[in-house]
Parts: C-alpha cells; structure tokens; sequence
C-alpha cells in the first residue's frame, strides 16, 4: 500500500512582484516528486507549466504569464498530491519606461541589434549575448508533442541556457523536418557564432568602436564649421558647454549607481545577520536555556548542550561568537561550583555521590573531585563519633532520664541486645517478671554501654558505603565516558594509584577514634591527658561491673 502524499504548499516567492516573463524561484513543500510528477503551475490565473523547471520537491524555477494587473496565488498540482495551496501572493506589473538615469528593479536582458547606418551589429558584452535562434535556420514548433519528449527525456530540456541541456530534444522540437542541408548550414553557423565568442574582450572592444567614429565625425564637424565661420569664442564657449555636460553626465551616473551599490550593500548586510542569527540561533539562546535547565535540575541537557557548543565554537575567532561563548563559560563554572556543593553536602548517598562525581568529570572541573568527596567522607564519619559521644556526655551531666533501652529506635522495635543484656541478668539473679519487687533496677542501662552500642552503629553503618566509594574511585567506574575519551581517565587513575596510603591513614584514623571514645567512656584512666580532654568527659561514673564489660567487648567485636 503506497503512501499518501500531502498537497503542495507554496510558503514563498522570489521575487514578489514584477513583470510578464520575469523568472521566478517557488519555495514550498511537497512540490512533486520529479519533473514528470508536475503537472499544473498557475501564476496570477496564468498557466506557467511550459516555463517552469522542477528542481526539488521544495523548489520550483519558472516565468511569470502575460501582462496583466493583478494579484493572485501560486497553485502548483502534481500526481502525487493533487492541487495544492499558496500562503504568498504575486503582483504582475505592467512594464515602465527604462532610460539610464531611471530606477528599476527588473533587470532587462541586452540582446543584440543590427545598425543599418554602419552595416554591423552593436557592440554589447559578450556575456549578454544571447542568440534566439542558435542554428540560423527555420523553426518550425509544435511537430511533435512536448509531452512524448518529456518522457523520452527525462530531467532534460530543450533551454540551451541551462545546465541539463539536451541538443537532441532541442532539434526534435525546434527543427524535426529539417533536411541534411539545412542542418549542416546549421553546423556552419554554430561554428561562427563560437569563433565570435572566443574573440572575448576584443570583439567586445571592436564591437563598439562605430559609436567612437561616429563622436569622432561629430566633433570634427562641429570643427570645421566654427573654422568655416571665424568665430574661435563660439568654439570655446561649446567646446565648454560640450565638457561641463559630459561630466554633469557622469556625475550624475556616479551618483546613482553609487546610490543603487549602497542599498544593495545594506541589504546584503541585513541578510547576511538575519542568516547569522538563524543559523546560531542554539549559540545565542544557549545561556539562558543553561540557567534554565540548572533551576530545572536537568543538568544531563546541560552537559549536552555545553559539549556541542564547545566543538562547535571552542576555538572561534568571530568576536560575537566568542562573547558568546565566555558567557557560556561563565554559566558552566558556576555550575561546577554547584555541583562540587551538592557533592560535599553530608549526608549524602553513594548514588548522589557518584551521579555527582560523574557530571563533573563531564565538565571537565579542575583537580580531583572524587577525592575531595572520600575527604569529606571521612570528616563526616569522624564527626558522627564525636557528636554521639557529646550527646551522651551533657545527657549524663544534665541528669537526664535516659531512654529506655527496651525498644531501639534503630532496630524497629525489636528489643536491643543491652535490653536482652537486661533480662539475662536479671534471670540469673532469680528473680521473676511476676514477683511484686519494684524491677525497674533491670532497665537501667549503664549511659557507657549504651553508648558504645550506638557509636558501633554509627561506624558500621558508615564504613561499608565510605569503602564502596574508594573501591569505585581505584577502579574509575565513578568517570564518565566523556573522561575517558578526552584523557581525564588517565589523570584519576594516576591520583588513585598515589591514594592507598592516604585512604588506609583515614581507615585507621576513624578505628583509633572508635578505640579512645571507648576507651575514654570505660577506662579514661588508660588515656593521657590531652585525648581525655577530646575523647574524655564521662566524669567518675565510668566503671561497670563485670556482666557489661563482657556485653561491651561483645559488641565490639
């Protein structure tokens, strides 16, 4: 089943306005397949298919209809997709007078004309010289359909102006009944006609030296009569008159034609920054789409957007261009600075570290992210150990009532092992649940043993994550591919590689810390001085009995 095509649509025409047989260019969409495919072109109400030259399916070259006032659409009809639609209109124009102090804007086409006074044709550029009958002999049209020949050949034509130009369908058109004489007197003429064309600037030059004589002539005439008459201040006062009038001439030429340059120039100059800003539009608007997409939390379009314009204007030397692109920069790097933020911001979660660590080995950040989160790591992980031991220390001090270490917050619930610690004890002691004692004394946790069941708690569950970082960080799957190809893998493989012993003074930093807080809660007899000042503050109340001191090595180990 084929697919069905869409109508055509004219969206543009160049020109807007002009005269009969002025050449146009149509823009649209879905304006046929092929040449063969068109089928209708009308202009105004004139049909233009004759003239018209299909050169894509978004572009049509063809002539205007007859002379006429009036404005209408362009409607182009092919197979594919029927009569279509026109979003523009063209104004035909009747033609106007033409001299060479007066504007135009249709260009007119020189061709060559015959002078009978001098018995030979003007001289003209040889560029515009154009022949309307190349061969020099009849023409006789209409012998054979034009539409046999456009099958017989297609995406020619018979135009010997254009570049698809086909000699065969030109004579089957123009001169089918043409007889062998005809044609080789036909032959002779194309080979003067190319004999005159090579002569070039010479011919052009020859061409017009009759209009040279012939001021000549004048000039020598208006001589001999001033001599004939003896008046040598009439010849002075012409031979003035004659100059002040040639150079008002080509003053005025000047003038004009410098005045008809300078708009030329200034709309080239308005195109050529309209095109510029059309096509650099994704530059222009890049700074705002970044701050945009930053609040958005889309930092993956962001790097995107910044990759492709750092290979497509990175090293430009355009000065708009490139103050565009420092303010590209200036956009990155506070993002950079944002995102080394967030990275440090503790807590954090392994997947924020990494998704972190990974935008910005994309952007290229200086140094060593990835080392600068294990440091903040650590520091957070010590800070941890010492902010529990302070809270323990000034709830001891302030005597308030502990917690009942029955039901742990961390455990859901379910009873601790100080709370089983509790019950054990007091099991071995012989007393019972149903005893009418006062048995609170059984849930009166040691401040120390707690304590040291929560500051476990905090290491263990801060240990496994800052040691799956530091594995990802040895082995580069926290890098981006991006690192990778632009040779940022190398430089943090290397900075790991120098990193084991720095990481194994962080992991014995954090067990000697664990070690003196313990030891300052239980025995701060066995700590100096200064470490009781920072690992110490228990007061006299630090010993425990014998069933706790087996409870604490316990959840040590």
């Amino acid at each position: 089943m084929s697919r069905v095509r869409q109508p055509p649509l004219v969206t543009g025409i160049s020109p807007k306005e002009g005269t009969s047989w002025t050449k146009v260019t149509i823009r649209g969409e879905n304006l046929g397949t092929g040449p063969s495919d068109l089928i209708g072109l009308t202009i105004c109400g004139h049909n233009c298919l004759l003239t018209a030259e299909w050169i894509s399916a978004s572009k049509i070259v063809c002539r205007v209809g007859q002379d006429k006032n009036d404005k209408g659409d362009i409607i182009v009809t092919t197979k594919s997709g029927g009569k279509g639609t026109s979003t523009v209109f063209f104004k035909l124009v009747k033609h106007e007078k033409i001299g060479i102090l007066y504007q135009s804007a249709v260009w007119v086409e020189e061709q060559n004309y015959y002078d009978m006074r001098t018995d030979r044709n003007k001289g003209i550029s040889p560029l515009s010289q154009r022949t309307g009958n190349p061969l020099g002999i009849d023409i006789e049209r209409g012998k054979v359909p034009h539409s046999d020949i456009e099958t017989l050949f297609p995406g020619k034509t018979a135009d010997f102006n254009r570049e698809n130009f086909s000699a065969t369908w030109y004579l089957i058109e123009n001169h089918s009944t043409a007889s062998f004489e005809h044609l080789k007197l036909a032959a002779n003429n194309l080979k003067k006609q190319a004999s005159k064309k090579n002569e070039g600037n010479v011919a052009y030059v020859k061409g017009g030296l009759s209009t040279f004589f012939e001021a000549q002539d004048a000039l020598a005439a208006i001589h001999q009569k001033l001599e004939a008459d003896g008046t040598e201040k009439v010849e002075g006062s012409v031979t003035q008159k004659l100059e002040k009038v040639l150079k008002s001439a080509s003053t005025t030429a000047d003038t004009l034609f410098q005045e008809v340059l300078g708009r030329k120039d200034k709309a080239d100059s308005t195109r050529n920054a309209l095109n510029v800003l059309q096509r650099f539009k994704f530059l222009f608007n890049l700074p705002l789409n970044i701050e945009r997409n930053i609040q958005k939390g889309d930092y993956d379009v962001v790097i995107n957007d910044y990759e492709k314009a750092k290979s497509l204007f990175g090293k430009t030397e355009v000065e708009v261009f490139k103050k565009v692109y420092a303010e590209v920069e200036t956009r990155i790097e506070a993002l950079r600075k944002l995102l080394l933020d967030k990275l440090l911001e503790t807590p954090s979660t392994l997947h924020d570290q990494r998704r972190y660590i990974r935008y910005l080995s994309e952007l290229h950040a200086p140094g060593d992210p990835a080392w600068k989160c294990i440091g903040a790591q650590h520091k957070w992980i010590l800070q941890l150990m010492h902010s529990c031991k302070e809270g323990y220390v000034k709830e001891l001090k302030g005597s308030t009532i502990l917690q009942s270490p029955m039901l742990d917050v961390d455990s859901d619930g379910r009873p601790s092992p100080i709370a089983r610690l509790s019950q054990t004890a007091s099991l071995k002691r012989g007393s019972s649940f149903q005893s009418g004692r006062n048995d609170s004394w059984k849930y009166k946790t040691p401040p120390q043993a707690e304590f040291v069941e929560k500051l476990t708690k905090v290491v263990v569950s801060q240990l496994p994550n800052f040691w799956k970082l530091w594995i990802s960080y040895v082995n580069g799957s926290l890098f981006s591919e991006t690192a990778e190809k632009s040779g940022q893998m190398e430089k943090y493989r290397k900075n790991a590689k120098q990193k084991p012993n720095d990481f194994k003074k962080m992991i014995q930093e954090v067990m000697q810390c664990l070690v003196k807080l313990i030891r300052g809660a239980l025995l701060p007899s066995t700590l100096g001085q200064e470490d009781v000042m920072i690992y110490g503050g228990w007061g006299s109340k630090a010993e425990l009995s014998g069933p706790w001191l087996a409870h604490v090595v316990q959840t040590i180990r």
